[in-house]
């Protein structure tokens, strides 16, 4: 008995360092993500931008794009870069949404692995506690023994909760805000298109 509780205790310990581990990456992930893309995501010219092409003001365009590094602009910068050719242009663009797209999505990978399983994780050593806490019982340890099992194999449940839902939360924001400069890169060059 004594040896189930010794390699319980060992195990549950070790899942509890992994997961606050587990954490502190997640949590460096979506602090870097979130500096990404709010550099990327800059999109105050996104309007001023639509209304040019609108205007067929293609020389205003490329100055505003020439002004900055976020996603929007780099695309416009080489779609007007690519020529008058519709086909050379959606190729272009879809080169470099392709691209960019690896460089945006760096660690999402991450943040959906540790939300899918994070909460599994927790609850193994939630299992290996409560292993514990029926060892405790069978050896008449006592009902305090027993609670404060129980109460410390609830400890890995939580945190695994907490790792796996601002995880999942995250990647679904990153995800939408990738999907958002897609899109709008993508209305910009079909508008320009249309202009030609």
């Amino acid at each position: 008995m004594e040896t189930v509780v010794l390699l319980t205790d060992i195990i549950e310990k070790l899942i509890l360092f992994i997961m606050f581990s587990l954490s502190v990456w997640s949590i460096s992930i979506m602090l870097d993500r979130r500096k990404k893309l709010s550099q990327e995501s800059v999109d105050e010219d996104f309007e001023v931008l639509k209304k040019e092409l609108s205007e067929r003001n293609f020389s205003g365009v490329e100055k505003i794009c020439s002004q900055g590094h976020s996603f929007i602009k780099k695309a416009m910068t080489l779609v007007f870069k690519s020529g008058n050719n519709p086909e050379a242009i959606d190729r272009a663009l879809i080169s470099f949404i392709k691209e960019e797209k690896m460089n945006l999505e760096k660690g999402l990978a991450v943040l959906a692995t540790l939300g899918a399983n994070a909460p599994f994780i927790g609850l193994f050593g939630t299992v290996l506690g409560i292993i514990r806490s029926f060892a405790y019982l069978g050896s008449q340890s006592g009902s305090a023994a027993v609670m404060s099992g129980v109460s410390q194999a609830l400890y890995a449940t939580a945190l695994g909760l907490f790792v796996a839902i601002p995880a999942v939360i995250s990647f679904n924001i990153f995800s939408k805000k990738i999907k958002d400069l897609q899109s709008k890169a993508e209305s910009l060059k079909d508008l320009y298109v249309s202009k030609l």
